[in-house]
């Protein structure tokens, strides 16, 4: 009995441990610059519905014909669910859309924070009330 008090203490020790890692979470401003914007045109090419963050992958070409994907972090898939926002609703139907993002703040290629989504049709998801009207 003592043996399987001290497994589950040492088990419930060690998962402790791991869990700072597991659940560390960074606010939108650490991570991108919430200071300036960019508009991007692109299509929108898959969508990870996933926790912590949903992240759409946008196609993006550029001025001289290459094609980049750039990696937008999005809001928590609990919060798009409880707006009423679907996986299904972000992929799009292949059109092309315009996105404002924050870049990321370390300079990171193609990383960027989603602050509003617009389709062709008008109909746009807002993300991020700070600075999403500014390109």
């Amino acid at each position: 009995m003592i043996r399987k008090i001290a497994a589950a203490l040492l088990a419930n020790a060690l998962l402790w441990g791991a869990a700072p890692d597991v659940t560390a979470h960074h606010s939108v401003g650490g991570q991108f610059d919430l200071s300036r914007t960019l508009t991007l045109s692109g299509v929108v090419s898959k969508v990870d519905w996933v926790n912590p963050h949903i992240y759409i992958h946008l196609d993006v070409k550029g001025a001289n014909g290459q094609v980049d994907t750039w990696r937008l972090e999005c809001v928590p898939v609990g919060m798009a669910r409880k707006a009423g926002l679907t996986k299904a609703m972000l992929e799009g139907k292949g059109e092309t859309v315009t996105v404002i993002v924050f870049p990321a703040r370390d300079g990171t290629q193609h990383l960027g924070y989603m602050a509003k989504l617009t389709y062709p049709d008008g109909r746009f998801y807002q993300f991020s009330a700070e600075n999403s009207g500014r390109s």
